[in-house]
């Protein structure tokens, strides 16, 4: 009978325990700011300004030797006929022929600046997917209630939003209270070569960045499982990135006398072993994302993501299922690309593979190798960097700092209703290449992304609402308006 009353006393202090932690799960208390005068906008006026933008093939390639860059010089020729005190009032340089930095004095030079970002680069249409949009991808169409084109959301809403914020600030006689600087890259899909020789010489002048802010983050809606309002998700860093070629060699030959196993099977039992052993799960951030959710998300995944120490072999499981929350859990492991034969009747002399991982915070490219070395445990096998290019996991911005809370506040007043988040970005962004320049950097974009916007990221039907674009720009707008407390 003692025992009993042990045990019932236990569950009920466990009990206690877990809807205490779940009732404190909840994001920190931030003060009450007066809002900023945002005036009055032409959504459709807004919305043409980018269609037109739209209209202007700006792609990037890998291949310098055939990149086109007339496209961005029109569209350049274009933003200078909006903007033009943009153009005519802010000193501006070119790098790399086509990456743009503006340098916006402050009233305090000895305030460290901040920066705002965004590319003028798009990435192509899929041949042969043209007739399949609803609208020509570079016709810069306004149409039930959005604006459609490759770029409308990636990333020249970016572009467009922050030289719209910057043009209606111009005219009413705005003087920032510290320095602005504005950065467009144009060639952030394919590496961000102009984004890299800005941070080069940011470092190089001995200039510090107290808050920077890039594309990486939006608003989305219907798209955080339980939560019925928009969620604008902050990224305060982002995964690193590295492709890994596995390479194996066979003697070749006649396929109708093959050895036990081929260079092709080789390859295959490390991709298998690599597949079947993923990256260790982290649910920090995550957790942390969920908190700033508090009592907007159901009462039994609130005290599931609260007391996590209990449930984490429930929460994996269910985070791990689905690829999109388990990109946010771990570094994580995609097989991309497989090569061996050049006939079916031919022993491959050589066979290889390229998996392609985003890091977590945590690990980096060096332990990435290292992981996958010991997983796939055969030394005849080769592992070697693929495409000549990888990054660490980029630092984690402080979500008690101040431009997490100024953003947060700035979300807020354009729309009440929307809830803010902190999300690691699991994609890579221009902001990697300031790590040793910027304090804090930030990836958002105030735009809204439902499931069909997500689609059209780099695929078909690419757009954005009106309504969402106006909003992106008033954020940008009152963001500059209060520099001063980033």
């Amino acid at each position: 009978m003692r025992i009993i009353k042990i045990v019932l006393v236990g569950v009920i202090l466990l009990a206690a325990v877990l809807i205490v932690r779940t009732l404190g799960f909840a994001p920190p208390a931030s003060d009450d700011i007066a809002p900023i005068a945002l005036g009055e906008w032409n959504e459709q006026e807004l919305a043409q300004g980018l269609a037109t933008a739209l209209t202007y093939p700006s792609i990037s390639t890998g291949d310098i030797a055939e990149f086109d860059y007339e496209p961005f010089f029109d569209l350049q020729r274009y933003l200078k006929q909006r903007f033009p005190k943009t153009f005519a009032e802010i000193p501006y340089e070119v790098f790399e022929k086509a990456t743009l930095l503006f340098r916006w004095q402050g009233a305090d030079e000895t305030r460290n600046p901040i920066l705002l970002m965004a590319h003028q680069d798009v990435v192509p249409v899929i041949p042969g997917t043209e007739d399949e949009w609803s609208y020509p991808p570079f016709a810069g169409t306004v149409a039930d209630g959005y604006i459609w084109g490759r770029g409308a959301i990636d990333d020249k809403a970016g572009v467009l939003g922050i030289l719209e914020a910057v043009e209606r600030h111009l005219q009413e006689g705005f003087v920032p209270p510290r320095t602005i600087y504005l950065a467009f890259g144009h060639d952030e899909e394919v590496g961000g070569l102009g984004a890299r020789a800005i941070a080069t010489a940011l470092q190089k002048r001995n200039i510090t960045v107290d808050f920077l802010l890039d594309e990486g983050g939006v608003i989305a809606k219907g798209m955080i499982p339980g939560v019925d309002k928009r969620v604008a998700l902050i990224g305060p860093g982002e995964k690193g990135y590295v492709s890994l070629q596995l390479s194996a060699r066979g003697t070749g030959g006649h396929s109708s006398m093959p050895p036990m196993q081929t260079a092709a099977g080789t390859i295959a039992r490390a991709v298998h072993r690599l597949e079947q052993s993923p990256f260790p799960v982290d649910l920090s951030y995550t957790i942390d994302f969920m908190r700033f959710l508090g009592a907007e998300q159901p009462f039994l995944q609130r005290l599931l993501f609260a007391n996590a120490w209990l449930f984490s072999p429930v929460l994996t499981g269910v985070l791990e299922s689905d690829p999109a929350t388990n990109a946010s859990i771990r570094t994580t492991t995609a097989v991309t690309m497989l090569d061996g034969s050049v006939r079916d009747n031919v022993l491959p002399i050589k066979a290889s593979a390229v998996v392609n991982f985003r890091i977590l915070p945590g690990d980096t490219v060096e332990s990435v190798i290292d992981y996958v070395t010991a997983v796939v445990d055969d030394p005849s096998i080769q592992v070697s960097h693929y495409g000549g290019f990888g990054s660490n996991p980029s630092p984690v911005a402080d979500t008690a700092s101040a431009g997490f809370q100024v953003l947060s506040d700035v979300v807020k007043q354009v729309s009440p209703e929307t809830l803010v988040a902190p999300r690691l970005v699991v994609a890579a962004t221009d902001a990697r290449h300031f790590n040793q320049v910027a304090k804090n950097s930030f990836r958002f974009m105030g735009v809204e992304v439902g499931k069909k916007e997500l689609e059209g990221i780099h695929g078909t039907d690419e757009r954005v609402s009106v309504a969402s674009y106006a909003e992106a720009v008033k954020m940008y707008y009152a963001l500059i308006a209060r520099a001063g407390e980033l």
